[in-house]
């Protein structure tokens, strides 16, 4: 199956879905080309295909937690909001010492507005794991959202002192005297601010990786 992951790794899906389709008609329980083609089927939103594929599965082996959190996100993406949380509430009961399973469904809960539901699913994967630095900016986030500013910016700073990222040190190595202002569109309106507050902005949502990249991006290095 290396060759289907590494297409699907290279995004050709329709290639990748093609061959296993063929491997499936000889063997229809084949468990590694079923999860492959669900898999490719997600990344073309070929939700209800996938979900079938993930059926099938789920019913050959009931007991794996990867497979209600992938089929879960199947029926978040086609807005099936109730029958997503039916399998995060799945995957959690099946590893509920596994950080990552709390953490997948206090997105799906953040989504829909339960926030405090959220919250709790954060809290618990945090407790899990401490050193988890995107629950502490997924919590952050989630925090700005009920109006918590003070434990969001914790929350942030925390997942930052994970990562290492020295926000201070970072941005003193970009010259933003004479940079112009730049403007964020909001769904309703077009919000104004200043390249600081922006930079202060995106660090709240990049990695560590990605926010040092945008930064060398800013400064001209490679």
């Amino acid at each position: 199956m290396d060759r289907y992951r590494d297409l699907i790794n290279d995004e050709e899906y329709e290639e990748a879905i093609s061959g296993l389709r063929e491997i499936l008609q000889d063997d229809h329980y084949n468990t590694e080309a079923l999860i492959w083609l669900a898999k490719a089927l997600f990344k073309l939103e070929e939700y209800d295909e996938a979900i079938t594929h993930y059926n099938t599965l789920i019913n050959l082996l009931p007991a794996i937690a990867d497979l209600y959190s992938d089929r879960g996100l199947c029926y978040h993406m086609a807005g099936e909001y109730k029958t997503a949380l039916e399998d995060f509430d799945k995957a959690v009961e099946l590893e509920p010492d596994n950080a990552y399973r709390y953490s997948c469904r206090a997105f799906v809960k953040g989504y829909y507005k339960d926030f405090q539901g959220a919250l709790e699913d954060y809290d618990k994967a945090i407790e899990l794991d401490p050193e988890d630095a995107i629950a502490y900016n997924n919590k952050g986030i989630l925090e700005e959202q009920m109006g918590h500013a003070e434990e969001a910016q914790k929350s942030f700073e925390r997942s930052n002192e994970i990562q290492g990222i020295d926000l201070d040190k970072e941005l003193s190595k970009i010259n933003t005297t004479s940079a112009p202002e730049i403007i964020l569109p909001t769904e309703q309106q077009r919000e104004k601010l200043t390249f600081q507050n922006y930079l202060k902005t995106l660090t709240s949502i990049f990695t560590k990786k990605g926010f040092i990249d945008f930064l060398n991006f800013l400064t001209g290095k490679k």
